[in-house]
């Protein structure tokens, strides 16, 4: 029987799918760089999820194992962990030739997976100041924003009067991406700190935190004196340490530049959420944004939409802006919502920026939330 003429032939329809968006990093993912020949230099990289599972493939008495010991024993425990190939020495049938320290974090470095990095070498292998300071080099200079766990038990770290140890010299070069913490009791303990670290789900609410005052379990703590606390604190050097009320905390929770960890590491989550979230805005829509003032409020609402979850996760926080004026932004201001987005009028915008089909630039003024880690208190009594 005759199937009748297609109804295209007056109504044509299209289903017209857009590109799914992009996703963000992971800024809970840590590579722990190993110089066992276990996984071959053409995977580099491998992923697991549990201490067990590495156990299984490197021997419980590796550097590897031991190191991932620590960063699943902490509490709540991240998801996943990467061991990476340091080749110190060649497999058999290996090609090449060993590696410094700093070539494999290169190599490791083409690797877009993992956000920090730790290194585990088998205990007959002598990774110098020379090789963490190359190391830390290549980790401050990386295109996409990394960051480095180095754990130290050096003695001359605790002298006030060194300025050649390796916290020294790390402090002076003003590294904004290497945590040193000072441990006798544990190789990897800054490790610890940072799988603390790495449980932040930047997409709730209330999440973030600040990495003094935590713990680190497996971590045998340190008891210093008074004095050896403060020439850590002056060198910008982590401690597990134990205080007079019996608790042990990790102080400050610091990079070697002074910055905070915390804001380090919400700082690198942002500036990834507001690049993707507006990559995703111009790549799945499915009509142009126009080089319009409506078009580029389209842009800006997209900023702000990123910089509410930046308030809603505790990174960012109202309060008085002491920055330069910016559009109707002035010193002295208060950011009611934590934040202030502006562009340029598109009258202003040059031609040549206009033909090139660039927008106005997008300006973000934010006050960090911080977070308190000091309190005094004054206790007036009469009779």
């Amino acid at each position: 029987m005759p199937q009748g003429l297609p109804l295209s032939g007056i109504v044509n329809v299209d289903v017209i799918m857009s590109p799914t968006a992009t996703t963000g990093r992971n800024f809970g993912s840590m590579l722990i760089l190993g110089n066992s020949t276990v996984i071959p230099l053409t995977e580099r990289l491998r992923l697991y999820t549990a201490a067990a599972d590495i156990a299984a493939d490197f021997g419980i008495d590796s550097a590897e194992y031991q190191a991932a010991a620590v960063y699943f024993a902490q509490s709540p425990q991240p998801q996943q962990l990467y061991i990476g190939r340091w080749a110190t020495t060649l497999a058999t049938g290996e090609e090449g030739k060993v590696e410094t320290l700093a070539e494999a974090v290169n190599a490791a470095l083409d690797y877009a997976s993992w956000y920090g990095l730790a290194v585990a070498a088998a205990s007959d292998t002598t990774v110098t100041d020379d090789d963490i300071l190359a190391a830390a080099a290549a980790i401050e200079s990386a295109s996409q924003s990394r960051v480095f766990a180095v754990t130290s038990g050096s003695e001359e770290i605790l002298s006030k009067t060194s300025t050649t140890d390796l916290a020294s010299r790390l402090k002076a070069a003003g590294y904004a991406r290497t945590f040193i913490q000072y441990s006798t009791k544990s190789r990897f303990a800054a490790i610890s700190a940072f799988a603390r670290a790495f449980t932040v789900n930047f997409s709730g609410s209330n999440t973030t935190l600040t990495l003094k005052f935590k713990t680190e379990p497996g971590v045998t703590y340190e008891t210093l004196t008074a004095t050896q606390a403060a020439t850590l604190e002056s060198k910008r050097v982590n401690v597990y340490i134990l205080f007079a009320n019996d608790s042990a905390i990790l102080q400050q929770g610091v990079m070697t530049n002074g910055d905070f960890f915390d804001e380090r590491h919400g700082l690198d989550w942002l500036q990834n959420y507001v690049q993707t979230n507006l990559f995703n805005l111009l790549y799945t829509s499915t009509s142009k944004v126009p080089q319009t003032e409506a078009g580029i409020t389209r842009l800006m609402g997209n900023v702000e939409a990123s910089m509410d979850q930046a308030v809603t996760n505790g990174l960012v926080a109202p309060g008085i802006w002491n920055g330069s004026d910016m559009g109707q932004l002035s010193a002295g201001d208060t950011l009611t919502k934590g934040y202030y987005v502006y562009a340029q009028p598109l009258a202003t915008q040059s031609q040549a920026d206009r033909e090139a089909r660039k927008a106005p630039l997008i300006q973000v003024a934010c006050k960090l939330a911080g977070a308190v880690h000091y309190a005094d208190v004054q206790i007036n009594v009469v009779r």
